[in-house]
């Protein structure tokens, strides 16, 4: 009896598409239910601490005050960030969203941005030498009686170049803050965002994010609103 040998059997091109959209689908569903970007890790819920009255200090354009392209070291962390443009109102849309902030979700006692202007103008007219910022942040707080002082820089915030759902360029967003204790100048509290949108095709682990954030293109007050939510995640709790 002859034997017909048979070749050995090997995928035809509707099984390779098969395990492409299954190998597909499991990039999707892990990054589903990762839920968030993979920027920053988890961290245990911050301890309780007294903050006392908390004045808020107007957001620092670093465009302004350094330059495009220049290098910042941060006089309370050390760490080193990177200026890149910074659109207008950006600052004055990042200090009122952290008042409200504090004072919708925290119920932090607040002093207004103000105050905190017109002390620097008057502690500046007085000053005979030279002060750093951190003394000077610290003789602010002290004058309008705040027990805490809350202060950020923003290093760029440029504005998608499109729309909704098309893009040229994405927007980009950078910033921290920190938490200072007036009594010693303790930081407290400090953290940082920085995000330029991508596409969901260029990272499917991002599609949690993705799908939270509507499916579109964010514009730059969308992105920074979104930083300030996972910020202020970490903030401490006020006593």
């Amino acid at each position: 009896m002859i034997k017909i040998s048979r070749p050995h059997p090997r995928f035809a091109l509707p099984d390779l598409i098969f395990f492409f959209l299954f190998f597909s689908f499991l990039c999707i569903l892990l990054g589903f239910l990762s839920g968030c970007s993979p920027r920053r890790p988890l961290k245990e819920p911050p301890e309780p601490i007294y903050l006392g009255n908390v004045l808020v200090m107007p957001f620092q354009d670093l465009q302004k005050t350094m330059g495009i392209d220049s290098s910042f070291r941060c006089p309370f962390l050390g760490s080193m960030h990177q200026v890149g443009k910074v659109e207008e109102k950006a600052a004055e849309f990042l200090t009122d969203r952290v008042f409200t902030f504090l004072d919708d979700e925290k119920k932090v006692r607040l002093i207004e941005p103000g105050q905190a202007l017109g002390a620097r103008s008057a502690i500046l007219s007085e000053s005979i030498g030279e002060l750093t910022e951190r003394e000077l942040v610290l003789k602010i707080g002290r004058s309008v009686e705040a027990q805490s002082v809350i202060l950020g820089r923003i290093f760029q915030y440029r504005e998608r170049a499109g729309t909704a759902y098309s893009v040229e360029t994405p927007a980009s967003v950078a910033f921290d803050m920190i938490l200072l204790r007036v009594s010693d100048g303790q930081v407290l509290w400090a953290d940082h965002f920085v995000e330029t949108q991508k596409a969901l095709s260029e990272n499917l682990f991002l599609l949690g994010t993705f799908l939270r954030r509507g499916g579109r293109w964010l514009t730059a007050d969308e992105l920074a609103d979104f930083g300030l939510k996972q910020v202020f995640k970490t903030f401490p709790e006020p006593l």
